[in-house]
């Protein structure tokens, strides 16, 4: 019973640090558990191998429009961990959509974005559920979406069909659009479990709170889809992605981003936006608009669903968030233009 109940503390241990990206913590805490429990090591290998590929990114960042440049050594190193928790087959079915998911990224980073995309089909990403999870899974399934759209937009069409072509646009923005949605609200969960544990934990001392970081992935998610928007010449969808974007209830991890965004949408509007064009930011985007370009093809409103979106300022307070940041940001591009 006392190995079970060890057991269970160091999993939830090891969740924690998985939610919060501690990862140089892994490899000591799955030495821990493989001494007390039995059957664990795939999972042990599937954790090493995250554990490694993010070490990896953090000391070698990726960089927007950068190619990865292939195998390296500490990369083989993840690949025999995760070849090994999934060829045993001993995983349970969430922790090997997991293993495969990581296996993804990994192939990703190393430039293999047909085999990536596979993989993501084989695992069915949009059946994935977000109810009911940790917030680690919530991270996992919001790079998914960052990193399949990245693949696509590295991988030519066979065809010169413009349908095609618009297909795949959509297609690309909609996994952006995914990923910044899921990656707010894993954001937002977050927050919520560290306060928690924090007003939990005192007056008892314990460590400082863990600084959460965006990474490439998340912060593809959330700043990708608008670009293209922007640059495929549909300005009003750019422009309502910047509202849900501040619409989001602000974590500490999203503050600088949302000044960013505010900044950029205070420019659009001061420099494009007319009468005719204007909306309610409570309403959705008009079918057509003299801000978007007259052969651009497609809808302004949304082609997806998530079963669980991002909390949300309502009403008169995300009339007055955004009124508050648009005004201050305004007021600084005025003095300083």
């Amino acid at each position: 019973m006392a190995t079970k109940k060890a057991g269970s503390r160091l999993e939830t241990e090891i969740e924690r640090c998985r939610s919060e990206c501690q990862w140089e913590r892994i490899p000591e805490l799955v030495k821990q558990l493989s001494a007390k429990l039995i059957a664990n090591d795939d999972m042990a290998e599937l954790l090493l191998g995250e554990s490694k590929l993010e070490q990896f990114l953090k000391e070698n960042a990726l960089k927007q429009n950068s190619s990865p440049r292939g195998p390296r050594p500490k990369l083989t190193e993840v690949r025999k961990h995760l070849t090994a928790a999934l060829d045993r087959g001993n995983l349970k079915p969430e922790f090997l959509q997991e293993a495969n998911l990581i296996m993804a990224k990994l192939n990703y980073v190393e430039g293999d974005y047909k085999e990536a995309l596979n993989t993501y089909a084989r695992v069915g990403v949009d059946d994935l559920q977000l109810a009911a999870v940790p917030p680690y899974r919530l991270r996992m399934i919001a790079e998914a979406y960052s990193t399949k759209g990245l693949c696509l937009e590295k991988l030519p069409i066979s065809s010169s069909a413009s349908n095609l072509h618009v297909d795949r646009e959509q297609e690309i923005v909609t996994c952006y659009e995914k990923a910044g949605d899921i990656a707010l609200l894993y954001l937002q969960e977050i927050e919520r479990v560290i306060n928690t544990n924090i007003q939990n934990r005192s007056p008892k001392p314990g460590p400082t709170t863990h600084e959460q970081e965006l990474g490439f992935f998340l912060e593809t998610g959330l700043q990708r889809a608008h670009v293209l928007y922007f640059k495929n010449g549909n300005l009003t969808r750019g422009v309502g992605r910047f509202r849900e974007l501040l619409r989001a209830v602000e974590t500490r991890t999203t503050q600088n981003l949302r000044m960013t965004i505010a900044r950029q949408l205070a420019e659009i509007l001061l420099r494009g936006m007319c009468e005719q064009s204007y909306w309610n930011p409570l309403e959705d985007p008009p079918h057509q608009s003299p801000l978007d370009d007259p052969l651009r093809k497609g809808s302004n409103t949304k082609n997806y669903a998530l079963s669980r979106r991002p909390r949300v300022y309502t009403g008169e307070k995300y009339v007055c968030v955004c009124t508050y940041l648009l005004s201050l940001i305004a007021i600084v591009t005025l003095c300083t233009g």
